[in-house]
């Protein structure tokens, strides 16, 4: 099949169709958990036929497999457009913060990313794809960090990486908050008490 030409209807691409249709599995992994997903609820949910799922994917766990890819590059496409090296060490912490926990859908966002990293366990295919988004995490952060401490707008008090597991613990921690539903934590409180953390790590003044 040639993705580059082949076009669905008048206004789609193939390769947006299949797009739309990895984020459509995405919603249903959400709702059912990665082991409960039928090719029919993805099929359903993208409002395409189950013989046009088959097309693109040859079986389940392939279709499995691409939607968390295309979970991962979601997540690190917001953060190439949302962290900008001309931005300011803070600025930068605070986009990447921002881009985890200000969006829309947030707890469904939150059940993915559980049944990602459940998923990334057992799968090798799925665990290259969960850690580049821990890649793209440190490398945004440690560098924030390092210009900073550089300037003299931080004063880290502990080292750089315990500071960026320990942000990123803490975010994590939230998330499984969120997705269980469990407390009173929201988006916003997350986006606070994150950034709170960080600005003492860092011996922030303000």
């Amino acid at each position: 099949m040639s993705a580059e030409t082949l076009r669905v209807g008048r206004d789609i691409t193939a390769d947006e169709r299949r797009t739309e249709v990895l984020r459509a599995a995405l919603s249903c992994i959400a709702e059912s958990g990665h082991e409960g997903v039928r090719l029919r609820d993805v099929a359903r949910e993208a409002k395409v036929s189950i013989g046009a799922l088959q097309h693109y994917f040859e079986t389940r766990d392939d279709l499995i497999a691409q939607a968390f890819q295309q979970a991962s590059e979601d997540l690190l496409d917001t953060w190439a457009q949302q962290v900008k090296t001309s931005l300011g060490p803070w600025e930068r912490i605070t986009a990447l913060v921002d881009g985890l926990v200000d969006r829309e859908s947030l707890r469904e966002r939150c059940l993915i990313w559980i049944e990602f990293a459940n998923a990334a366990a057992r799968h090798d295919e799925t665990r290259e794809a969960f850690s580049a988004v821990y890649r793209q995490w440190t490398e945004i952060i440690t560098g924030a960090i390092e210009d900073g401490t550089h300037e003299g707008s931080f004063t880290p008090v502990l080292p750089t990486q315990v500071i960026v597991d320990l942000i990123l613990e803490q975010l994590d921690g939230g998330i499984l908050g969120i997705a269980s539903g469990v407390g009173d934590l929201d988006g916003s409180r997350l986006r606070d008490n994150a950034l709170a953390l960080a600005g003492v790590l860092l011996g922030r003044g303000d």
